[in-house]
């Protein structure tokens, strides 16, 4: 894609100077910007600059313009730590059953392979072993009382896990997860190990497992897994439908966002395209926007006549794995009309709202009606915003693929 450079000569004060394609300071940001520096209205094309009298009074609107910056809104569809509810509800489920059942699980006595009766005397009352059926094969129960949809994390405050079946054995064997990042799998990527709580025999026994994950795990996005155990000598054990939640990260500001996830409203006239209409993402070097005080993207609508309010819509679904929009801002920009108009008028409300795929931008109109004479009438409508992304994903991970 050619790089172009525009800079709107109605926008004349070098603070909102619009520059549509930038130059990005480090490498990584080069590769996500190409995908952002264009134009995403389709069928939006710029037409010739205003005459210089037009030019002249845009810059006088635009250089006082002063930022107003709206309230930082939380996404409701993300729990803390940037987990789903469901997540978070299914973490404190496999943690309240473990506290409910005894927390000396992590110390308890082993038991006998032969008679199956717990060897020594228990510190806790025992489930007496007559309430499981008879086993006639190696099988997993339960993990954290949990038979379905297991969740394993590494994060501290749930990186414990009791497994219960049977057969697993005396002899401590090998307890891992394996990745399925599909029905078929593109390329072989290795198992994640679980190691035993401790050393003593109560970590493995033959109907209980104690284990954890290395709590430094990272570079890891979600996954779906089977965890499997492989006993000493003897085949291995699967439980399916599982799923890793690996450990998340600060929020951090989406520095790019790619313009094909964006759907700017083009005009609300129907038989013509607004004259101006451009995307900046990303803002750093750009000198888009004033003082850049960290943006995600910079939009700004102009043109001699009222194009009508609207809402532009950001689609995230396509953050990498386990990455999710964890709050925005909005932030627009305030100006007066010169003298030869009107008081400022305006039209629509700035609102910004989530969606089931991110996020829309209600933005509003600001007009400068003409109280000049015929031959020297200024009019401006225009419509300038920022917004700022705020995302949290596992930790190692980038948010965004490089764009070729």
């Amino acid at each position: 894609m050619k790089t172009l450079r525009r800079v709107s000569q109605s926008l004349g004060t070098p603070c909102l100077a619009l520059l549509l394609f930038v130059n990005v300071v480090d490498a990584e940001s080069q590769s996500l910007a190409s995908a952002a520096r264009q134009t995403v209205s389709p069928g939006v094309h710029l037409k010739p600059t205003l005459s210089d009298e037009h030019q002249e009074l845009s810059s006088q609107v635009l250089k006082d313009a002063q930022a107003e910056a709206g309230p930082k809104l939380e996404n409701p569809a993300v729990a803390d730590h940037g987990l789903t509810p469901g997540v978070a509800r299914a973490l404190q489920e496999q943690r309240r059953y473990l506290e409910t059942h005894g927390a000396a699980a992590f110390t308890r006595d082993p038991v006998n392979a032969a008679t199956r009766e717990l060897v020594g005397d228990s510190t806790r009352k025992s489930r007496s072993l007559s309430e499981d059926p008879p086993c006639r094969q190696p099988l997993i129960r339960s993990v954290n009382g949990k038979a379905t949809g297991v969740i394993f994390t590494p994060t501290a405050a749930n990186n414990k896990y009791r497994i219960e079946g049977c057969l697993f054995g005396d002899a401590p064997g090998i307890v891992q997860l394996e990745l399925r990042s599909g029905p078929r799998p593109t390329k072989a990527t290795p198992p994640i190990p679980m190691h035993l709580e401790s050393t003593a025999l109560g970590a493995w026994s033959d109907r209980e497992l104690n284990v954890k994950l290395d709590p430094e795990l990272t570079g890891i996005p979600d996954y779906s897994v089977t965890l499997v155990i492989h006993p000493a000598n003897r085949r291995r054990i699967e439980l399916r439908g599982c799923r890793f939640v690996a450990a998340r990260g600060k929020p951090q500001l989406l520095r790019v966002i790619p313009s094909a996830w964006v759907s700017l409203y083009a005009s609300g006239v129907s038989s013509r395209s607004i004259r101006q209409l451009e995307y900046v993402s990303p803002t750093v070097a750009s000198g888009a926007v004033p003082e850049d005080a960290g943006a995600s993207a910079f939009v700004a609508r102009s043109d001699p006549e009222q194009f009508g309010i609207g809402r532009d819509h950001y689609d995230f679904s396509h953050l990498n794995r386990g990455w999710v929009v964890e709050s925005v801002q909005l932030q627009n920009y305030r100006v007066s009309c010169p003298e030869v108009a009107a008081p400022v008028h305006t039209s629509g409300v700035w609102e910004a709202a989530w969606t089931p795929l991110g996020v829309s931008i209600a933005f509003q109109e600001t007009v400068c009606p003409s109280t000049a004479p015929a031959s020297f009438a200024f009019k401006m409508s225009m419509s300038q915003y920022v917004i700022r992304v705020w995302i949290v994903g596992p930790v190692g991970t980038q948010p965004l693929a490089l764009v070729r």
